[in-house]
């Protein structure tokens, strides 16, 4: 094995919707009885961990194919805590959808559970703020560290902290090096802008009908309809900084939704948002088969490059950081993380955060299948963890990219518990303009008006 490797489903996620993210006005005063559950319950945890009682752990992934790697660092563990035993628990079978929909319904029913994850920040804030996890900043304190020190982002939910990050993904973009070659282009330099990779695009565009071959693709995900944002705006590019609003009003946004639509169908060197969404295209598919040039995608894609049983290939792919947009600085990216987090069902809260932080830390070393979120890591370390054969890879310009000394981490704090809903909500209202149904202007002024009437809806404004 390579090492880098709700009652019926509808009734469950509007279950899961309404519970999770409708809790509203009552969540806070909801979060302070769990904490103060919980810190009763790290009394008594402290007592059995220091009678050498034997404990066990539940920990529920949907990660299956890292079981292995999983039970590698629950043993290296427990060889520090003897009578420490970690059980590891999967649902959804590498899809964290499905895992969502079994654990929030085990969560809620009061099932015994001690550590559970998050595939981002958006889902792990809404359960957050519903009292599914307890808060961490407690355990820090005992500790003796300061969150911020130990790990390179921290995100919190009304102040506190309810998850650890581990598992980095930062967002760069993949090129095909022979189509790079074949055009005659140099590997983008670390300042370059939005202009240059349309330029690019065009440049690697080949062919006609079923054989064309686009310079770019941009997926289905809401990433897409504010890419360019990232560089420009603070935070998540959907609401104000104060939250006193949406920011779908912001001229950015509607200067990039129209560079993505002249890029689709004015210079046709990027694949239609139109074919990607009636065709369910698949993005690795697209890049591995060579239909593709320029991919900006999360760098948790590193262990697939050189896996040539599930994506053969003969080219090589090399790397650039996401451009800048405008006249704004470069070297800013989007990162986000997985989350682990205690349950408020724990039993053992504080033996489950001592096990999230060992996880976070020399668990990413032992598990070597991402980057980790430690403050102040190399990290190619972790790169060349999940590289075997670097014959795919140009790992000499990823390491330029990884370590650029502009490089600046994007990590949103504004993250509502209905930031789902609005993200659902933002991509309905801009397809219709990428699809030609509908103009920018009024695609934007209904998403101001309808993104609105969710913040009030939801009591967030």
């Amino acid at each position: 094995m390579r090492k880098k490797q709700l009652l019926v489903a509808i009734m469950a996620s509007a279950i899961a919707a309404s519970v999770l993210a409708g809790c509203g006005s009552s969540s806070s005063s909801d979060s302070g009885d769990t904490q103060a559950a919980g810190n009763e319950a790290a009394g008594d945890a402290a007592s059995s961990a220091d009678s050498g009682e034997e404990i066990t752990l539940r920990f529920l992934s949907w990660q299956t194919d890292y079981q292995d790697l999983n039970e590698q660092v629950a043993a290296a563990y427990k060889e520090e805590h003897p009578n420490i035993n970690v059980v590891f628990d999967y649902y959804g079978d590498m899809t964290a959808t499905e895992y969502y929909k079994k654990v929030d319904l085990m969560a809620m029913g009061g099932d015994e559970m001690d550590i559970l994850m998050t595939s981002a920040f958006p889902e792990h804030a809404q359960r957050a703020a519903s009292g599914t996890y307890l808060a961490l900043d407690d355990y820090f304190a005992e500790e003796g560290v300061v969150p911020e020190e130990a790990y390179s982002i921290i995100q919190k939910v009304d102040d506190k902290i309810y998850g650890i990050p581990g598992d980095l993904k930062s967002w760069f973009v993949l090129i095909n090096k022979d189509m790079l070659d074949a055009a005659g282009l140099e590997v983008p330099s670390l300042d370059w802008t939005w202009d240059d990779y349309r330029e690019y695009a065009k440049a690697m565009t080949t062919g006609e009908g079923a054989s064309k071959i686009y310079g770019s693709y941009f997926h289905s995900w809401d990433h897409y309809d504010y890419m360019g944002m990232w560089s420009t705006y603070p935070d998540n590019p959907m609401f104000k900084e104060d939250m006193s609003g949406v920011n779908f009003d912001d001229p950015d946004f509607k200067d990039w939704l129209q560079f993505r639509y002249d890029l689709e169908q004015v210079d046709q060197s990027s694949v239609s948002y139109g074919d990607v969404k009636s065709l369910n295209m698949n993005y690795r598919d697209k890049f591995f088969k060579g239909e593709i040039a320029m991919l900006p995608i999360g760098n948790f894609i590193i262990p697939e490059l050189d896996d040539q049983d599930k994506y053969p290939h003969e080219f090589t792919t090399t790397f650039a950081p996401i451009p800048a947009w405008k006249d704004a600085e470069p070297g800013t990216t989007y990162t986000e993380s997985h989350f682990y987090s205690v349950s408020k069902n724990s039993k053992h809260p504080k033996e489950a955060y001592d096990f999230i932080r060992f996880y976070t830390t020399e668990g990413m070393r032992i598990r070597g299948i991402s980057v980790s979120a430690e403050a102040g890591i190399d990290k190619m370390e972790f790169m060349n963890m999940q590289i075997e054969d670097p014959t795919y890879i140009d790992v000499e310009t990823l390491e330029k990219v990884m370590n650029n000394p502009a490089w600046k981490d994007l990590v949103y704090q504004n993250v509502p518990s209905y930031n789902k809903e609005m993200s659902q909500l933002m991509l309905d209202e801009c397809s219709k303009f990428l699809l030609g149904t509908d103009t920018i202007d009024n695609a934007i002024s209904s998403l101001i008006t309808n993104g609105t009437q969710l913040m009030k809806d939801k009591g967030g404004q």
